[in-house]
């Protein structure tokens, strides 16, 4: 605080107060008595400056000690987050990613979920469901700039429950120095065609079609085996493997392994016209039938909608003793060629696939051991169109259809996402294999010919989130008998909620 009234102010003011006091005195000195007071008002200010200063010494040390705190709190916090080697930097781009910025290592985790909605007619045959399509939660791990490592698991593999809950979908190691041919060991989807090799993510519709997807021609998805595969130029894609040819998450039951191949073109990359995809192909793949397990000696189809089982030709791959089934020493040879194309141009795709399978040995039961040779024959074609207007060249890479963007993500402003429409045909033709069916009963019988015509409709919110609508009808070239029921067609609707990171 500091005195504003000058030093005569403040004498007058007190002398005033005094003058009652100088009423009663003997004729008192006032000049004498004024240089007392004015003298006990310097020591008075003199006490107050002094005090003044040591408030300012104690205002700035505090200050100090102040400071001191709070700069012990930061290295403090800094110390705790820190560390000796490289920082680690966290992103989300197709996966939650985290890295240490130098490229030695990365860490990619990646995940899905797909719940469906399927209603089939006629009912007798098949249930009405909500059901688990896909469920999967995996990573892949980078490490000294050309190593990695992917292990995935789903926990939603059969729709019928027949199957466990759980599996190993891929466990792979790749060596990946060299872009032109790059090393995979372990299990893997072996490349074959154009719908099978995409990510299930990513189909154009909620399944693959009649000619593509598990049954009589592709037994499984995943085989454990070693896989060459690469981009040698900016417009060829290749892969070449040697699997077991027994399925995913089974070892060899056979010497013999199943050796193929694919290679295909964007010719789209010689007029440099980005917006376009020329996509053209062939695959070829020779083996044998490898099945693990006794049940897995029948060729087996099932409708597009993960319907019925219409098309059934046991023991293909077996002898039987009495009731025993097992494994052939003489397995039954299996070859496989197909050709593919894809032609994009803008919003617009058609996308077309012919397969061939041939398959020949020997087949039971019992004594009535017989040779046959026969094929299966199957094909699709479908034309998609982004109505909003994005471009199926902006997925493509390396011979696959990938991700698709939205313009505009669906937001609470003016984003509504994209939105796509689609239409496919498929057949399968197993008429050589007619005359193996098994025989009619009252409550089964089987056809050796089938054609499908999908509808669907998909609405992707943003690049990670999508529905869809498929509407699939399925039409038997015989009647076939289900739990005592007979039709010759099958309606299936299909509602699908993913998300996938």
């Amino acid at each position: 605080m500091q005195f504003h009234l000058s030093k005569r102010a403040l004498l007058s003011s007190m002398i005033a107060v005094l003058m009652p006091l100088s009423a009663h005195a003997e004729n008192p000195d006032l000049e004498s008595r004024i240089q007392q007071l004015e003298k006990m008002i310097q020591n008075m200010q003199q006490q107050r400056a002094e005090q003044d200063k040591q408030v300012e010494i104690l205002t700035k040390e505090l200050a100090g000690i102040e400071n001191q705190v709070s700069q012990s709190k930061i290295t403090k916090t800094e110390e705790k987050g820190s560390s000796k080697g490289s920082p680690v930097y966290g992103s989300f781009k197709d996966g939650l990613v985290f890295d240490d910025g130098t490229g030695n290592w990365k860490l990619q985790l990646n995940g899905r979920i797909q719940t469906d909605y399927r209603s089939f007619q006629p009912n007798d045959w098949k249930n009405d469901t909500f059901s688990i399509r896909r469920a999967r939660f995996g990573g892949t791990f980078s490490f000294l700039k050309d190593f990695a490592v992917r292990i995935e698991g789903e926990y939603a593999n059969d729709n019928t429950g027949a199957k466990g809950t759980t599996a190993l979908t891929y466990g792979y190691l790749d060596f990946t120095r060299w872009s032109a041919a790059k090393i995979r060991v372990g299990q893997f989807k072996p490349f074959f065609g154009l719908e099978r090799p995409q990510s299930t993510n990513f189909t154009d519709f909620t399944e693959l079609s009649l000619a593509t997807n598990n049954g009589a021609m592709f037994t499984s998805t995943y085989d454990r085996g070693v896989m060459v595969f690469g981009d040698p130029l900016s417009w060829l894609n290749y892969n070449a493997y040697i699997v077991n040819g027994s399925g995913q998450n089974n070892d060899a039951v056979k010497d013999s392994k199943d050796i193929g191949g694919r290679v295909n073109a964007n010719l789209a990359n010689f007029i440099e016209n980005k917006n376009v995809v020329l996509h053209v192909g062939a695959s070829a793949s020779e083996g044998s039938i490898g099945f693990s397990t006794a049940a897995g000696n029948s060729l087996t189809q099932v409708t597009e909608g993960s319907g019925v089982q219409f098309f059934n030709v046991a023991n293909v791959n077996s002898t039987t003793t009495g009731t025993t089934v097992t494994p052939s020493r003489f397995s039954s040879d299996r070859d496989r060629w197909g050709l593919e194309t894809a032609l994009a141009y803008g919003p617009v795709k058609f996308q077309a696939e012919y397969i061939d399978t041939s398959f020949e040995g020997k087949r039971g039961p019992g004594p009535a051991i017989t040779r046959f040779d026969n094929d299966i024959k199957a094909w699709y074609a479908d034309i998609n169109w982004l109505v909003t207007g994005e471009s199926y060249a902006e997925s493509y890479k390396s011979g696959l259809f990938g991700r698709l963007k939205p313009k505009n993500n669906f937001d609470s402003k003016d984003g509504w996402g994209a939105f796509e429409l689609g239409l496919r045909y498929s057949k399968f033709d197993a008429s050589d294999f007619k005359a193996l069916l098994p025989a009619p009963n009252a409550t089964s019988s089987f056809t050796s010919e089938a054609d499908a015509w999908t509808a669907g409709g998909k609405w992707l919110l943003n690049p990670n989130a999508r529905l869809m609508l498929n509407y699939i009808h399925t039409k038997f070239d015989t009647d076939i008998r289900v739990n005592g029921k007979l039709d010759d067609a099958e309606d299936a609707v299909v509602l699908r909620a993913q998300y996938d990171f």
